[in-house]
């Protein structure tokens, strides 16, 4: 299949099967163990579940400025599995003990009490956690967002570690195995933050990792769901449409391609 180029494609040659065949092996070894054995599925009640927008506090949860989209996502992905944190956003009770998201924010902005503003701290102190220390000692640019190792760092599913890699959406053996891996994460109710972007055809700034999307669970095959924090919306999309793209997507957030994907490693 011919596609215009991009950074991600290219990458994706140097990046190992293993994490991913890792990861299926690992999900399916859960599948006959039953869900729950090793992993406590999050709780997902801060998404909706159908399509439309991700509500908490009263406001629409959607990323509060060009840069965040993978904080907000990593933001209420570690929500979805500590209370505190969720209870946090949704009420502005501060709990007793900090989870580490707000852990550093200001007592003005622990004690905010507008949702929206809530939000906004919390995403930009999410931002600046997975992004220190991600280029060696030094802090990942902010112009460019939040980088796929950073995030994997900072997600706390109970019971998973993520890796990452990039991801060739022309590669048909690859994206077997990766639509496999997100297929099994989202029945044994795992989360998986994956990265969408486009290619040489809108200039270099599109063709690398642009815009973090929120794989959550789902009860059927068919369709994944996808929390897309540029309109804070939970969308639908097919597996199979992930494959060798060549139009935009709203489940992607307006982007054409799947770029580079987290890789849930049961423990």
């Amino acid at each position: 299949m011919s596609a215009p180029l991009s950074l991600n494609a290219l990458a994706s040659r140097l990046f190992t099967p293993r994490w991913t065949a890792l990861a299926r092996s690992r999900l399916d070894g859960e599948a006959r163990r039953g869900l729950g054995h090793r992993v406590a599925a999050p709780r997902l009640g801060v998404f909706p579940a159908r399509p439309g927008p991700v509500r908490v506090g009263g406001v629409t949860v959607a990323q509060p400025d060009g840069v965040t989209c993978a904080a907000t996502g990593l933001l209420l992905l570690n929500a979805a599995c500590d209370p505190r944190l969720e209870d946090w956003l949704a009420t502005g009770e501060v709990p007793g003990t900090l989870p580490p998201e707000i852990a550093g924010l200001a007592p003005d902005q622990l004690h905010e009490t507008d949702a929206a503003r809530r939000v906004a701290a919390a995403a930009a102190a999410v931002h600046r956690r997975a992004t220190r220390a991600t280029l060696g000692p030094f802090p990942w640019p902010r112009a460019y967002g939040t980088p796929p190792w950073g995030v994997a760092r900072e997600a706390r599913v109970p019971g998973v570690v993520y890796r990452h890699r990039a991801v060739d959406d022309r590669d048909e053996r690859l994206m077997d195995d990766v639509l496999a891996m997100l297929v099994a994460a989202s029945a044994r109710g795992i989360p998986v933050p994956v990265y969408s972007g486009g290619d040489l055809t809108g200039g270099w700034q599109a063709a690398v990792p642009r815009h973090l999307v929120l794989v959550l669970p789902a009860p059927t095959p068919d369709l994944l769901r996808v929390y897309e924090p540029g309109g804070g919306r939970v969308e639908t999309i097919a597996p199979d449409e992930l494959r060798a793209r060549t139009a935009a997507h709203r489940a992607l957030g307006g982007w054409t391609h799947l770029a580079w994907t987290l890789v849930p490693l049961v423990r």
